[in-house]
């Protein structure tokens, strides 16, 4: 029996898939990409789109096994009780972490680019305090707050780039096509398994959408017109900024709202590219936190997550401040080993049980 009682439309999760897919992606893409690839970043990009969207079509097979039952479920299910719990808790450790790290970097920039006077506890705890009071509601008031938000954050969005466009200087692309394979392939790692990959944590949401025969359709459309508003991101990053400061910046598409100018009269709107940042990436961290809790829940075999909302919430609290000792750390640190996590928690783990699965099947069949 499910623990989470709540419903959202099809419309809504793939709303919570597009803020957990540009999340802080939205900031922080350019540089992760540019640092690979140079000027070829754009074209990693858009080769990855179509290998990110095999990924989320294996992650989907994996999910219609029982449409009911999410990846915690789904493990015990296929690879029994010890097997199972390990990958169980694999998954939960990952959610655990990825929550506390998208908490710390909503710290970190709030810290270094507009509070910079105010302590990153305060914030951190408003953060965890927000996440926590929207996980509490349930996941139907989470699909609800994000069709509300939606809108703003794609005017938002919209509008920072439309506003870009006089300050593109399409000869920074050059030299094309001047990046050694190796580059270009643990780029394409990066494309891939940094936006898509992290979309694994709909394993713990998907159960609990109402679906119809076009959802998986509406799903891949809304991460194409995702992909592709992350790749034009990157792009005014690159034509704007330039290689060096698209690679050395930390929040190059906060820079790059700072560099708006209309007629000297409509600037300095930096503040909009941050709030859809930060409404991006709450959303993500909701998600991240939902799963953890829930899924701790089912593998402990308890009544209801709701209690374990606050508690875990201090967890929470804590790893946000041991998951890097400062920016830099996880800034040039983390990444590298990062997509390796990614790649295994999307790619390798959903297809070993797949393969399990098919072969349990085809044994059961002969016998």
């Amino acid at each position: 029996m499910s623990l989470e009682k709540n419903q959202i439309s099809t419309n809504q999760m793939i709303i919570l898939g597009l803020f957990t897919f540009i999340g802080d992606m939205a900031l922080v893409y350019p540089a992760l990409m540019v640092a690979g690839a140079k000027q070829d970043a754009w074209i990693a990009a858009l080769i990855s789109i179509p290998l990110g969207l095999a990924t989320i079509k294996l992650l989907l097979c994996l999910a219609d096994i029982e449409p009911n039952k999410n990846i915690i479920e789904l493990s015990l299910q296929i690879l029994g009780k010890w097997a199972g719990t390990a990958v169980a808790l694999f998954y939960l450790v990952f959610f655990l972490i990825a929550a506390a790290t998208y908490i710390r970097e909503i710290e970190d920039f709030m810290c270094t680019q507009i509070y910079e006077k105010t302590p990153g506890g305060v914030i951190r705890f408003m953060a965890i305090f927000l996440v926590v009071y929207g996980v509490r509601l349930g996941l139907e008031t989470l699909g609800r707050a994000a069709q509300l938000f939606f809108p703003l954050f794609a005017v938002f969005l919209i509008g920072l780039l439309l506003l870009l466009t006089p300050d593109v200087r399409m000869e920074r692309l050059y030299p094309i096509m001047n990046t050694p394979v190796p580059d270009m392939l643990h780029t394409l790692m990066y494309g891939v398994f940094y936006p898509f990959g992290e979309l694994c944590v709909f394993l713990m949401v998907y159960p609990y959408a109402q679906k119809n025969s076009k959802t998986s359709r509406d799903i891949f459309i809304a991460l194409i017109i995702g992909a592709l508003g992350l790749n034009l991101i990157l792009f005014f990053s690159l034509t704007v900024l330039g290689v060096y400061a698209s690679e050395h910046q930390f929040y190059a598409a906060y820079i790059l709202a700072q560099k708006i100018n209309i007629a000297n009269s409509l600037q300095r709107i930096e503040a909009l590219m941050a709030t859809t940042w930060i409404i991006s990436t709450y959303f993500k961290t909701a998600i991240y936190y939902f799963a953890l809790t829930l899924g701790t829940a089912q593998l402990f075999k308890l009544k209801s997550h709701r209690p374990l909302i606050l508690p875990a919430g201090f967890l929470l609290f804590g790893m946000s401040q041991l998951i890097a000792k400062d920016i830099i750390f996880y800034v040039k640190e983390i990444p590298t080993y990062w997509v390796d996590w990614d790649f295994t928690c999307a790619f390798v783990l959903p297809l070993m049980l797949l393969i399990v699965y098919y072969l349990k099947k085809r044994h059961a069949a002969k016998v």
